[in-house]
């Protein structure tokens, strides 16, 4: 592993940022794809670990990219709600409830590195701060900005960006795919080779959608709930109320419970309750137990069916869930598949037209179908 000129200054400016008895807590790494962060990142945990970095603690946003980081080598990734946080188990409803914890893997670091810093909300950055730890984040300013407000980590300017792609990176035609998008650059349609494809958008390209072994990413919820409808028909679900087996994904933060917007499960058993809410037991994939009994808002799953359906009024602690087959591209970040299938709904987002395609085409980490509206 022999860092580019660029990396090994980003490797200087991190260890002099260490070495300073006055350092701020925070160092912010930023990078786009193809750069090499993770070259960055491996090569100073080493040398950090050589100055006297007894333990440090590699975290993700989601339960998928820290399994990324895993295949990858770094074996004692975690995600960032079990660095920060333990949980219990009630033994007479069998709920997991997740608490700060004071003995964990964060508080007990010498220093944490966080990859996907950009989907960190304010709430769960003030938690991981306050154990006055080095934080050392990594993060892609190309991407699509959190929906609510910018990222904790990212709302300023970086400490050091890599900006420079890497020779062995650009031969990756997903990169390549992605780096014009960057950059606004007309995405022509073909065949790139290596399973990453470029079509218009078509009755029978469509098809790719629903094919066995991608992720569908889409743009709007109108195409969303189309997609869902006819995946759902497909493969012999029927009704609006999840049933067993079938794909969901978190659409509200609830940290007592360890559900972040955007995680994925499988629903496990589902049933009805009183005001027409929707009672699941659904495995979360980055949790290690189901999650029982969880009382969840009905109009998600109505809204494929009903677009006028609305949250319901004056229930509280209400948890909300979605199908999860075909998921939007701000619900994607910070997960990666090694296939991807995007309908390219880029256009429906005026200045950040470009970050959509370029955040959408970087959760590809082997196979893309793009298809495009021409």
């Amino acid at each position: 592993m022999t860092p580019s000129d660029l990396q090994a200054q980003a490797i200087a400016a991190i260890k002099a940022w260490w070495l300073d008895p006055n350092r701020k807590q925070v160092f912010y790494l930023a990078g786009y794809a193809g750069t090499g962060k993770s070259t960055v990142y491996e090569v100073i945990r080493q040398e950090l670990e050589a100055l006297g970095a007894e333990k440090i603690v590699t975290c993700t946003f989601t339960g998928k990219a820290a399994n990324v980081l895993r295949r990858k080598g770094t074996l004692d990734a975690m995600t960032l709600h079990a660095a920060t946080y333990s949980f219990e188990e009630d033994p007479k409803t069998g709920r997991f409830t997740f608490t700060k914890n004071p003995m964990g893997p964060a508080a007990s670091a010498d220093l944490i590195g966080l990859d996907e810093c950009s989907m960190v909300d304010d709430d769960m950055a003030e938690d991981l701060l306050s154990f006055g730890k080095p934080i050392l984040v990594m993060g892609d300013p190309g991407q699509l900005p959190p929906i609510r407000g910018p990222g904790a980590f990212t709302a300023g300017e970086p400490d050091f960006f890599l900006r420079e792609i890497h020779r062995q990176a650009a031969d990756s035609p997903i990169l390549r795919i992605a780096t014009a998008a960057r950059l606004g650059e007309r995405v022509e349609i073909g065949d790139y080779g290596s399973g990453v494809k470029v079509l218009q958008l078509t009755g029978e390209t469509a098809e790719e959608v629903y094919r066995d072994g991608t992720q569908a990413i889409c743009g709007i919820h109108t195409a969303r709930h189309k997609i869902t409808a006819e995946y759902r028909k497909r493969r012999g679900f029927e009704g609006v109320i999840p049933m067993v087996g079938e794909t969901l994904i978190c659409m509200r933060n609830d940290r007592s419970r360890g559900l972040f917007n955007g995680g994925l499960g499988v629903a496990l058993k589902s049933r009805k309750v009183l005001s027409g809410l929707y009672r699941l037991d659904v495995q979360m994939e980055d949790h290690e137990h189901p999650d029982p009994d969880l009382v969840v808002s009905p109009h998600h799953f109505l809204k494929h069916t009903d677009p006028t359906a609305e949250r319901p009024q004056g229930v509280r602690g209400l948890l909300e869930f979605d199908y999860g087959y075909v998921i939007t591209c701000h619900k994607a970040q910070g997960s990666e598949w090694p296939h991807v299938t995007i309908v390219d709904d880029s256009g429906s987002f005026r200045q950040d037209a470009a970050r959509w395609k370029y955040t959408a085409i970087t959760r590809a980490s082997e196979g893309l179908t793009l298809l495009v509206r021409r």
